[in-house]
Order: C-alpha cells, then sequence, then structure tokens
C-alpha cells in the first residue's frame, strides 16, 4: 500500500474512534447521571476496543513497512511510533477496562488523553509532510 492510501485509511480510522469517544462520553455522563444506559454503554465500549485494536495492528503493519530502509529518519520514526504505543496504549487500555460504571467514571480522562494521542500522531509520522511516498523516497535516497 502506499503512503497516501495508507496514511488516509489510518486518519479515516481516527474519526471513526472519535465518534465512538463521542458517543461513549455522551453515554457515560448519561449513565453517572442515573440513566439507563449501561447496555448501550457497554456496547458503544465494546464498539470503540474493537477500533481502538484494529487501528494498532493497521498502523503498525503500515508505517513501519513504510518507512523501512529510511536508516536514521524512518528509523527514529518507528523507534518514537513504537515508544508512544508501547506505553500510551497500555494506559488507554487500562482505563478501557473495567466495568461499564468504573469507565464511565474516567472517561473524561479516556477521551481527553486518546484525542490528544490521535492528534499528536496527525501532527508527526501521519502528517502529509511525513507519511508521503515522495518523502519516504527522498529520505531512502538520502
Amino acid at each position: 500500500m502506499d503512503a497516501d492510501t495508507a496514511r488516509a485509511k489510518l486518519l479515516t480510522q481516527h474519526s471513526r474512534i472519535r465518534g465512538h469517544l463521542d458517543r461513549c462520553k455522551l453515554l457515560a455522563h448519561q449513565l453517572l447521571a442515573g440513566g439507563p444506559v449501561g447496555l448501550k454503554l457497554d456496547v458503544a465500549l465494546a464498539e470503540l476496543r474493537t477500533d481502538f485494536i484494529e487501528h494498532n495492528a493497521t498502523e503498525t503493519s503500515l508505517v513501519g513497512p513504510l518507512l523501512h530502509g529510511s536508516p536514521d529518519w524512518g528509523a527514529v520514526l518507528i523507534d518514537r511510533m513504537l515508544e508512544e504505543h508501547v506505553a500510551e496504549h497500555s494506559a488507554f487500555w487500562e482505563r478501557m477496562s473495567g466495568t461499564v460504571l468504573e469507565v464511565a467514571a474516567r472517561i473524561d480522562d479516556l477521551v481527553e488523553e486518546l484525542e490528544s494521542h490521535m492528534a499528536a500522531e496527525e501532527r508527526t509520522f501521519l502528517s502529509p509532510g511525513v507519511l508521503r511516498d515522495d518523502v519516504i523516497a527522498s529520505h531512502k535516497r538520502a
């Protein structure tokens, strides 16, 4: 897969995850206010978890191979991506785990941190100035 297609796919996944976060946050606030939405929130959280896992797998399988072969530049980006993913994704998963009520109680922190994480990815290795075939090719020649 070329870089533009990979970037578009990953950004589409980010958009879908943001939609899940919005829905989960709304339902969590309703649940905490006493609304009978526990089952709806449970389903929404399951969808968020599924898309989160899929996105992480897709990101690792697409970005690493695209940047491989760029001696210094690609290695730095791959190392940063892996370092972020190991630590942050573990923390995100922990915030997404537990009973519906437990997750609802920490939903604001989860949303804020995951939004920040995706924005940072979009500024760094998912940036059109980085994850683009001509940019990657120029670093492979360097």
